[in-house]
Formats: C-alpha cells, structure tokens, sequence
C-alpha cells in the first residue's frame, strides 16, 4: 500500500507565553507530520502544550520558532519571516463551545463563512444544503439554534467548518459540552462522518478513552514536549515511554532491573523485589539498567489454583474486588505490591482470598524506569 502523503507538517515549533521573569516555554520543539484523511489526536493533560499546538496551526496563536506547512504550502516559518493569517489558511474550525450564533438560524448560520466571502446565493444554497445532508441535519434548515439539542449545535458547528471544503479540519475538546451518553455517541458520530468526508482532521481532547475510540494516530504531548506518537492500538498495548503507559488507560508498575534482554521470539527478565519477570523490553533498555514493567489490569489473569509450567505466575491476597458489571475490579496483593486486576464477571471473588496471577509475559512491556523530569502522577489528568 502506497504510503499517504503529508497534509500537515510541523517541524521545531516553539512557543512563550508571557514576558521577562513571567515568560513560560509552552512549546518546546514540537515536530508532527499529519497524513492526509488521517484523524490525528493531541492528547495530554491540561498545560501540555495541546491546544496551544492546534491554534498555531489555525494561525490564532504566532509562534516564536519553527514551520508549519498545510498541503506543502507554509503557512508559518520563522527563518522566512512568512506568516499566512487564518482566514487564508485551507482550515476548518470547530471550538469547545461550538460558537454558535443565537440569532440565526441552522441555515444562516453554516452560510456565515460564505456570506461573509459574497459568494453567489445560488452556491450558497447549495453548498449549504449538501452540508446539511453530510451531518444528518437536513430539513432543519429553518431551525433557530437556540432550538436545537446539544448535538445537534455540535453538528451545525462541524457543518459550518466544512462548509468552505478546507484542506484541515482542527477541532478543540469538541464533545466536552456533551453529556456522557452523548459524547459516546458523538464519538462515533465524528469518525463516521470524518471517513465518509476523508479530511485531514487534527482532534484536541485530554480524554483516554476519547483518543482511542476515535484516532487514526495519536500524539501524546506533556510539557511541552511530544512525548510518543503511534496508533491507538501501539500506545496502548505496547507503549515506549513510562508517561504514555501511565497516561494512557490504567497500568500496573512493577520496578526492577533487567537481566537479560531476550531476543529473537525469546522474552527478556527483570529481577524485582517480587521475583524474576519474563518481559518484552522497549527499544533501547540495557542490561543491568533500572527499568519497569507495566502490564494493563486485563492482561492479568486470576486463577484458583496454582498452575504449572507458566511463566510470571505470582501468589496474592484480596484486598478489594468491586463488580461493576462488564468484570471484577480487584486489587490484589502480591508482597509489597499493589496490582489492579480485572477479571471475567462469572469469576467471583472475595476479600482475604489466596489467588494466583499470571502476568502474560507479552503483555508486560518492560520500559525505562526514568522517562520525564518533573513528572508527576498528579499532573496526569483525568
């Protein structure tokens, strides 16, 4: 398969906030390259640096450093002193809070950015009701928006974004006006509609579970800094970086020291205060280097009785086992240790009970213990 061209290219971004004593380093030299049809989400927590990213590409925020090129074209370069305002920029934008204008109708207001360029009334009639019909809003037309649901305002905000055929479509935290049930629904809604439409969208969200139900790609930012980029699949179920395992869904921690690294089908070990682990490690662990392992809640197995001839097969106790319907949410004790498991509904489990654990060997990904100066678990966002 051929490999997609680039529709979106950042390369060294940087960027302050503020003056003199109070200046902050917000962007510390940001590169992304974004295909084209791809859905490709920041994802951080609050001060990573995320929308800050997102509006330097709009062209709402001017960077101190660095380029940024839509469909090969820069629309932003220091060096070249070229700054390319938004409303030149072949974008789409919808905000947090929709901006929707009260006093007008669903029609007046996706016409607005067409109205406001005098194209023809022809065209935009057209225009306007083709769009319509994309986000499943047609016969409305006529509606006043403060008539409409929640997502049904979320709707005419994409409609209007798209409405002039940008190139990029960049959304900001788009559902977090929604209440649960329909920001879920509205998930699938914006992939569906991003596929049939094929447009390069960038998506801002400090949602998990946001990112990987909808992202083709997702780039993990903290501080700053771009910390990981990959599908939503690799990050999570085998992350590089100790931020993104801990970011990224619940992990177990477990800390220790390679011994050995493993290697052709053959799994590396990690002595820890618990015993020897069989891992995968990351790329460019070392023997003898501190390291963990982290290993996700589900990807523990719980057994009665003990079992032979596995590897990572630990004894515990139960300190806690919650039903929450789709499984167990069990802590379980295995000396010092503290490990979240989830298991099967049908396995029930109680307080005090003697377990036996199996952590898959494949699924305990082995990274550096060090990753992130000042991080700090309590930035880490909900």
């Amino acid at each position: 398969m051929a490999e997609k061209r680039s529709m979106v290219q950042i390369e060294s971004l940087e960027k302050y906030f503020g003056e003199d004593k109070e200046r902050v380093h917000v962007l510390k030299g940001v590169s992304l390259d974004i295909p084209e049809g791809a859905l490709y989400t920041f994802l951080g927590p609050s001060g990573c640096g995320k929308t800050t990213t997102l509006r330097c590409v709009a062209g709402l925020e001017r960077p101190e450093g660095g380029k940024i090129s839509i469909d090969g074209k820069p629309v932003f370069a220091s060096g070249e002193r070229v700054y390319v305002p938004t409303n030149k920029r072949p974008i789409g934008m919808v905000f947090q809070s929709y901006a929707i204008w009260p006093h007008m109708t669903v029609f007046e207001n996706v016409a607005y950015p067409l109205t406001i360029h005098r194209r023809p009334k022809s065209e935009i009639k057209k225009r306007v009701e083709d769009v319509l019909k994309i986000v499943g809003l047609h016969g409305l037309e006529d509606r006043p928006a403060p008539k409409l649901s929640g997502g049904q305002q979320q709707r005419v905000a994409f409609a209007r974004a798209l409405v002039n055929e940008p190139k990029v479509m960049l959304l900001d935290e788009p559902l977090s006006n929604l209440d649960a049930k329909l920001r879920e629904e509205m998930r699938f809604e914006i992939k569906a509609l991003q596929r049939r439409i094929n447009v390069t969208t960038i998506y801002v969200t400090h949602d998990q579970a946001e990112a990987l139900a909808i992202s083709d790609q997702i780039a993990v930012m903290h501080a700053g800094k771009l910390i990981e980029v990959g599908s939503a699949h690799e990050l999570y179920s085998r992350p590089k970086r100790k931020f993104t395992a801990i970011f990224l869904g619940l992990t177990n921690l477990i800390e220790g020291r390679v011994v050995e690294l493993g290697g052709d089908s053959k799994p590396g070990r990690i002595e820890t205060k618990n015993g020897t682990f069989a891992f995968v490690p990351a790329t460019g662990l070392v023997k003898g280097q501190t390291a963990v392992i982290s290993i996700r809640p589900e990807h523990i197995q719980v057994h009665k009785q003990r079992t032979q001839g596995l590897d990572n097969v630990v004894e515990g106790t139960v300190k806690e086992a919650v039903f929450m319907g789709d499984a167990y949410h069990c802590q379980i004790a295995v000396g010092d240790m503290l490990l979240r498991v989830h298991t099967h509904p049908f396995l029930s489990m109680s307080r005090g009970e003697k377990v036996y654990l199996h952590l898959d060997p494949q699924s305990c990904n082995g990274l550096p213990a060090e990753d992130i100066e000042g991080m700090d678990e309590t930035m880490l966002g909900d």
